[in-house]
């Protein structure tokens, strides 16, 4: 093991990342890459901290080399938010292992039902479950469940499902990098409380809206509570009061046509749905608690309005068409040097200059512009946009 990849969100660093990266160091990891999501996340959120700050924690904790995963794949669905991290550290041309926690951290049983979904067999009997009219996840492991008794425990957890997800992206692309399959530490995905000395991101953040400053102390690593503190002291973090004015105030002024064209809307139905709901819900929350239905989950409604609100559409490139670099230390510089001969991508290390790039990475970055502008409007303390096109990566 030489360069471990990662890809992650850290919403925020917290205990159990830092323990992965020094995992990962003691099995024999000499530099450690991060794929990391932007100022927007998979939930389809706000981040609770800045792109900039998530990635200077985690330089500071230990990572050598943060690339951005783009807006268009970090606020997508378990699927798509794989393929497009997979897609950009198999491109980068110098990561040799994956590393990813699980629930359950046996490769065995995740490599069974990674081939199972790819089975023909079993898409068929998935769109025969599907057109009883249930949610895709609940349809999926229903199926999986059938074939393979066990599988649908494995599919009500939430690393085990990305994980499957990057197994599947991994095959996809023809790459079989070595696997550091991790167990999941302490407390669980979203689990209110801390467990052995670690808590979840969902408990950190809750904590961390509510000025509990010292659970937030007691479970993410000191300099990254610093860095935390700092943005604290300013106001740069999110607001849910404030993304739910910004957001509303975006999806009133536009139509069920625009909605149609997001990649979670599926047709007009759930657009018209959106446009509708928009005028009359008060805060984002209630938003999501009528637009979700048994067909409907909760995670796809936040991803649809997402994309509404950030003007995500269908027609973006089928991948990510650059490597940007948010940040890096001086062993992450010399994995750049690597990648400038071994990357199948161009490497950016500034917004403007992925924009030159190509046409489709112009639009790419366009759309990273958007969404750093409304970023700044979901802050506790708002700031002006534009930051992102001139900021320069991070040296740390």
């Amino acid at each position: 093991m030489k360069n471990a990849g990662i890809i992650a969100e850290y919403n925020p660093f917290h205990k159990g990342h830092l323990w992965q990266i020094d995992e990962l160091r003691r099995r024999g990891a000499e530099t450690i890459t991060i794929l990391m999501g932007g100022d927007f996340s998979q939930r389809g959120r706000p981040a609770a901290f800045s792109k900039f700050t998530r990635a200077e924690a985690a330089l500071r904790c230990g990572a050598d080399l943060v690339i951005e995963l783009p807006l268009p794949w970090a606020a997508a669905s378990a699927p798509d938010f794989a393929f497009g991290g997979i897609y950009l550290l198999h491109a980068l041309g110098c990561v040799d292992t994956l590393s990813f926690g699980a629930e359950q951290a046996n490769p065995e049983w995740l490599y069974d039902l990674t081939t199972l979904l790819a089975r023909p067999d079993f898409d068929e009997a998935l769109k025969a479950e599907l057109a009883l009219g249930g949610s895709y996840p609940a349809a999926r492991a229903t199926v999986a469940e059938r074939f393979l008794p066990g599988s649908a425990a494995l599919l009500a957890t939430p690393n085990n499902i990305l994980g499957i997800a990057y197994l599947r992206a991994a095959a996809a692309l023809g790459w079989s990098p070595e696997l550091a399959c991790l167990p999941r530490q302490g407390a669980a995905h979203d689990a209110p409380a801390a467990a052995n000395g670690f808590a979840s991101a969902s408990a950190l953040r809750k904590a961390l809206f509510a000025d509990d400053l010292a659970t937030l102390r007691n479970y993410v690593p000191s300099t990254a509570f610093e860095l935390y503190c700092a943005d604290l002291a300013t106001g740069a973090v999110y607001s849910e009061d404030a993304f739910s004015r910004s957001l509303l105030t975006v999806l009133r002024t536009a139509d069920a046509a625009q909605f149609a064209h997001c990649p979670s809307a599926g047709g007009e139905g759930l657009a018209h749905l959106l446009a509708s709901s928009a005028h009359k819900a008060a805060t984002a929350e209630e938003l999501y608690t009528q637009l979700k239905s048994k067909r409907y989950t909760h995670a796809r409604v936040r991803r649809l309005a997402l994309e509404a609100y950030l003007g995500i559409g269908n027609t973006l490139p089928a991948t990510p068409p650059f490597l940007r670099v948010l940040g890096a230390s001086e062993a992450g510089i010399g994995l750049l040097r690597q990648a400038k001969t071994a990357a199948t991508l161009p490497i950016a290390f500034s917004l403007a200059d992925a924009g030159r790039l190509s046409p489709e990475a112009e639009r790419i970055a366009a759309l990273t512009a958007r969404g750093d502008a409304l970023y700044g409007l979901c802050l506790a303390q708002p700031r002006a946009s534009g930051n992102d096109y001139s900021r320069k990566f991070l040296r740390v």
